[in-house]
């Protein structure tokens, strides 16, 4: 075998070898283009050898023409791949002089094939056998065809592209291995051309051979390639040890970690994410397996905030109940944040969980024991006003009395009025609803119940405290003026809970009047929007409060009454922010002080 089929045949393989193990790479890979563009100029280097040799060993003109022309179609392949791979790969590059390149070489090809025998010549004359490598090679001698140039420009254009390249990338300051790549890519290609140019004009005597140059172009493209992989596999270790230590980290803490791919509706979690879910380990679990397992009243608040986030927010934050398969309940808190793809698209969401219920079970205990407080504040401040409500049932019991009396008066004529009659059991009936509606009041009042939230119309919830308390201020001989904003959007809240505070700070209003006169005794109640809250102001007329209490009324057990619990106000702070409001007090400029509540105002319904 001679030298010349040993050489080009090893090349040729190389080169094939190449072009085989990168496409396959891009087959697992279909996103790394820069693979796909160096198999095809692997394969293009290839076929360009083929090509060489089977000139080389051509013994007539017609067959030595008809290798060179279709040697021109692995070359074509070969030039548009490395363009494109250098614009990918490289981010470099002007993008029109890479289209001028195509487009130029294109035409050469088009061009190659409308002229017999070929672009490079008119006609073949000569064809001699010289000494290469030992043995004896073909080169030939003949009319040139001037519409060669078309692929000398390009091949021209394609150097100073590349010369272009070089120096975009050393601006840029990139690796030294990129730069290292295009600057060989300069000189192989430049060598390559005024070989063919010097074979072609017949200066140099060997035969063409721009194959072994490109090979040179296939190598250095071959171990930049290498390089990333190796850096991807040590990047895949090194991102794998981080996993493992994240995932300790989170186990440690008690998190369970969880990814959603989008696209394909899977969800990947860690092992203690499916023991808090109840899923068994290694089990593929879907997006709707793990809606399942949130419990009914939750499924829809969660699903919500999901959606928001998959739309425009990125981040969510929720805490819900989880039902395992065998009926056991937990709180979970969950926290995640949206990751999109190229196109912005949400691709995929990552988050964390952890057990709360815990907890949850602590949190209710205290809201249990704070409904329990705040129901014996209640029962308190109905002691106060047991007189007054006495008072206010003993009007309308009076009244029936009397009409009973009235109407067994008319019954004894033997012809009685019955208009009258009928008048008098009309008044007893209104007077029965007055007093039912007192009793009713005091029963919802003092009721020990859970928390209700719902929409309230403030100017009613006040209305209905003043008359609670209206015998009482009036018994006292204090004025209570309204004063409500009839535009007052609703607020979100319990009813009684509201009615509580605003039942506290009306008689420590009254209360603190008790050392004034008659004439200086009134207490205020103003309604007004304020930006996005509500605002209730209770005023009185008083002594106001000394500077050293003003800081401590909202403490517990702090009263200024002598017989005071000051459980009062600490309960209405805590009712208050718990609505997610504010309560404070201020001492006014004309005497007395001025206790202010802040609610937000609800979205959406009726207020009741």
């Amino acid at each position: 075998m001679s030298w010349i089929t040993i050489i080009w045949s090893m090349v040729a393989s190389a080169c094939l070898t190449l072009a085989a193990i990168h496409l396959l790479a891009w087959c697992q890979k279909r996103s790394k283009w820069a693979y796909l563009l160096f198999s095809l100029a692997a394969a293009g280097t290839a076929g360009l050898v083929f090509a060489e040799f089977c000139a080389m060993r051509a013994e007539t003109t017609g067959e030595f023409g008809m290798c060179l022309r279709w040697g021109h179609v692995p070359f074509w392949v070969l030039l548009i791949s490395l363009v494109g791979f250098v614009r990918l790969y490289m981010r470099a590059g002007r993008l029109w002089l890479a289209w001028t390149i195509c487009g130029l070489r294109t035409l050469s090809l088009i061009l190659n094939f409308a002229f017999m025998p070929n672009i490079n010549y008119r006609e073949i004359t000569v064809l001699r056998h010289v000494q290469f490598l030992g043995e004896s090679a073909s080169v030939v001698a003949g009319i040139p065809n001037p519409w060669m140039l078309v692929g000398q420009t390009s091949l021209l254009l394609f150097l100073v592209f590349l010369v272009d390249v070089t120096l975009t990338l050393r601006r840029r300051g990139e690796r030294r291995s990129m730069l290292i790549l295009s600057s060989t890519m300069v000189f192989f290609i430049a060598a390559s051309t005024a070989q063919f140019m010097l074979s072609f004009w017949g200066i140099d005597a060997s035969p063409l051979r721009p194959s072994l140059f490109f090979l040179g172009v296939v190598v250095a493209m071959a171990y930049e390639l290498s390089r990333e992989a190796v850096k991807a596999v040590q990047l895949s270790d090194e991102l794998r040890e981080s996993e493992e230590r994240m995932t300790l980290a989170a186990e440690a803490a008690g998190f369970g970690v969880w990814m959603w791919t989008i696209a394909t509706n899977r969800v990947w979690g860690s092992e203690r994410w499916h023991r808090l879910f109840g899923f068994e380990p290694g089990v593929e679990v879907g997006y709707e397996m793990v809606s399942q397992r949130i419990h009914p009243d939750d499924r829809e608040w969660v699903e919500s905030a999901v959606r928001r986030a998959s739309g425009d927010r990125g981040d969510f934050a929720v805490e819900y109940r989880v039902i395992l398969p065998d009926g056991t309940q937990r709180w979970v808190s969950a926290q995640g944040r949206r990751y999109p793809d190229a196109q912005g698209r949400p691709a995929r969401m990552m988050g964390a969980v952890i057990d709360i219920t815990g907890r949850k079970k602590a949190e209710l205990e205290i809201e249990r024991q704070s409904n329990e407080l705040a129901h014996v504040s209640r029962v308190s401040t109905m002691g106060q006003l047991a007189s007054s409500l006495a008072h206010e049932l003993n009007q309308p019991l009076g009244a029936i009395l009397r009409n009973a009396e009235a109407g067994e008066l008319f019954l004894q004529d033997p012809s009685p009025d019955l208009d009258e009659l009928r008048s008098i059991l009309a008044d007893i009936r209104k007077d029965d609803q007055r007093a039912g509606e007192v009793i009713d009041r005091m029963r919802d009042f003092m009721k020990q119940r859970k928390a209700e939230r719902r929409r309230l119309d403030l100017n009613l919830l006040v209305g209905d405290v003043a008359t609670l308390v209206r015998p009482n201020v009036e018994k006292r001989r204090v004025r209570l003026a309204l004063e409500t904003d009839p535009a007052l959007p609703p607020v979100h809240g319990d009813r009684v809970q509201l009615q509580q505070v605003l039942l506290n700070l009306l008689l420590n209003a009254v209360d603190a009047l008790d050392e004034n006169p008659p004439a200086r005794r009134l207490v205020t109640v103003r309604t007004r929007p304020v930006g996005a809250m509500a605002e209730v102001a209770v005023s009185d007329t008083g002594q106001g409060i000394s500077a050293d209490k003003l800081l401590r009324v909202f403490e517990p057990f702090f009263t200024s009454k002598p017989n005071g619990l000051g459980m009062g106000l600490a309960i209405s702070r805590n009712i208050i922010e718990a609505h997610r409001g504010r309560l404070w007090v201020e001492n006014n400029e004309a005497g007395g002080a001025t206790f202010t509540i802040t609610l937000p105002m609800a979205e959406g319904g009726d207020a009741k």
